[in-house]
Formats: C-alpha cells, structure tokens, sequence
C-alpha cells in the first residue's frame, strides 16, 4: 500500500473521526485503501483460521502487482481494444487498476522468492490466531473508518456518551466525591457499583415509561353471595363465619 494511504488516518483527532463526512479527501484516501487489503478466500473455521489471498491474484485482481508478475511468470496481457463507454470494462482493464508500489531496484534485480513476505511466495496464506504475535490484538472484522466500520462505531459511541452523561449528571453524578464520602478503595468501589446500579434502574424506568403502553385502569367490586341471612350463633357462642366473596374485574 502506498504510503499515503497507509498514514492517512495516522495523527487524526477526535474532531476530524467525528467530520469524516464532511472531509471529502479523508473519504477518498479511505476509499483508495481498499483495492489493497487482502482477500478473503476463506472463513475462520472452528480453530479462527482464515484463508487470504493477494490481491493481486485471482481471476479478477484488484490491483496490478510487478512483484506478483515477476514471481509467477505471470504473461503479459495480449492488447484487447475497449470499448470507453463501458464502464464495467473499462474499470477491468489492467491500466485502470492501482498499481502495487516497490522498490526501484527491486525491479532491476528482484529478491530472491524466500526473502520475500508470505503473501509474495504464494497467492493465498493462513492466518492463525496468534499468527501476528503482539500485533494480533489490533485485528478487526472493519476497517478504520470504513463506511462498515463507521456504521458500527457510532451508535456504540451515542451510548457510551450517553450513559457518561447520565452517570456525570446532577441526579447522581458519580465524578462527585461528596457523595461517596468512605475510605479505602473496597468501599469506594462498592458505592460506585451502587451508583451504577441506580443509574441501570434508571434507564428501565424510563424505557418502560416511554415504550410500554401504560396498563389500563381497573376497577374491583366486591359482591357478597346471596343467601339466607345471617345465622344462629354455634354452641360456643361464636359467629359464623362470614360467607366468600366474589370479586370481579371490569
């Protein structure tokens, strides 16, 4: 990847991820990335090994690679006359495609096929997880600021701030050190789960209130069971006692 695009994203603050829409040179760079990523041949399986390939292999290659050619014997496209008007064509021609940048010398006197990365030995590789070493926990299913990526980014960050802002609110407000006034960090970090238990109940009331459709209002009448009239008092003395209710709900 040219490295104009590979840093295009490096140094970027929080203002600039936030007006990616508005940036439309960032959107382009960010676009332009894409023809190099490698493609995936096939999906994890039940180990979360994937299957990669170069992108510059394959029946429909999405970039043009010297190194590719040279390692491969790949032969020389035979002219073919396009038709300009045709832009599916047109965007499948070899010339039309971005070309894989390497080093001037390289290409007067290529490396040798075991100095080469793995992608350049052969066309497809396997990635293992752990493959990467330290470097593994950087992996991600979306590319920085993809669209795809963007599409997941944003609500996950609307919630977060949300739930920051009920939690720095005045009703609660757990950046406050007045109201968890108690030492040592067992203490503290007990008040702070209650704090936040307050906050999740919180959230259900008001889900509740908003979403559910408020229960009807229910009236109860009580009738007694009609019978003879009231009894003669046992041996002991006592009453009787009362007759069941009937209760009834309109």
């Amino acid at each position: 990847m040219p490295d104009a695009l590979a840093r295009a994203t490096t140094g970027l603050d929080d203002k600039a991820v936030r007006g990616i829409d508005d940036n439309s040179e960032l959107r382009d760079l960010i676009a332009a990335r894409e023809p190099y990523f490698l493609k995936l041949k096939q999906s994890a399986d039940e180990r979360g090994a994937i299957r990669l390939q170069c992108p510059a292999s394959g029946p429909s290659p999405a970039v043009s690679c010297p190194r590719f050619n040279q390692v491969h014997r790949v032969p020389a496209p035979r002219p073919a006359v396009v038709d300009l008007t045709n832009k599916r064509a047109t965007a499948a021609h070899a010339a039309a495609k971005p070309t894989v940048p390497i080093p001037q010398g390289e290409r007067l006197r290529p490396l040798p096929k075991g100095e080469l990365p793995r992608i350049c030995q052969k066309p497809t590789i396997t990635v293992r997880p752990g493959d990467l070493g330290k470097l593994d926990k950087f992996r991600q299913d979306r590319h920085y600021l993809h669209p795809t990526w963007q599409d997941a980014y944003r609500p996950e960050r609307a919630n977060i701030e949300g739930l920051n802002g009920r939690a720095k609110s005045h009703g609660i407000d757990v950046s406050d050190p007045t109201k968890r006034i108690a030492h040592g960090r067992v203490a503290q970090t007990i008040l702070l789960a209650l704090m936040i238990c307050s906050i999740n109940l919180h959230i259900l009331f008001a889900w509740q209130q908003t979403s559910e459709a408020r229960a009807t209002a229910t009236t109860h009448e009580v009738a007694p069971i009609a019978g003879p009239a009231a009894r003669e008092p046992d041996a002991a003395g006592l009453p009787p006692p009362n007759g069941p209710e009937i209760r009834t709900t309109t």
